[in-house]
């Protein structure tokens, strides 16, 4: 499916973006939180976290996994609804070729340095406040 023009302006926005609120302003000022369709915004969500788990060192990669094995929460993390998801965090695992197995209950993830860690909560959804 091709994306429409204004999911495109907003693909184009979310690379410029420094924050989630920044690009929600940004979305804002063009009218495009509005056009959006809501399955294209949680599109972008994904694409956000993706992007910043993509950013991630692998030690910094490691230690967000270490914090979600733990038992992690959104309101526990530094970074509160602004942290990269679990999801995103053991899909950047997969693609850095670590060991990861997805199971119905979460995902085992073998960080190249370290123990295997469970993260259960990959189903948390991920709502950043407007």
């Amino acid at each position: 499916m091709t994306p429409t023009a204004e999911m495109t302006e907003a693909l184009t926005l979310l690379k410029g973006a420094g924050t989630w609120h920044e690009f929600r302003r940004s979305l804002e000022e063009r009218g495009l939180d509005k056009a959006l369709h809501p399955d294209d915004m949680l599109d972008l969500m994904v694409a956000w976290n993706s992007r910043r788990a993509a950013d991630l060192t692998d030690s910094a990669l490691t230690q967000e996994l270490e914090f979600w094995a733990d038992g992690g929460t959104f309101d526990q993390h530094l970074e509160g609804w602004q942290a990269v998801s679990p999801a995103a965090l053991v899909a950047e695992a997969e693609r850095r070729r670590w060991f990861t197995r997805r199971m119905a209950s979460g995902a085992v993830v073998n960080p190249p340095v370290g123990k295997p860690l469970m993260i259960r909560s990959l189903d948390v959804m991920v709502a950043p406040p407007a």
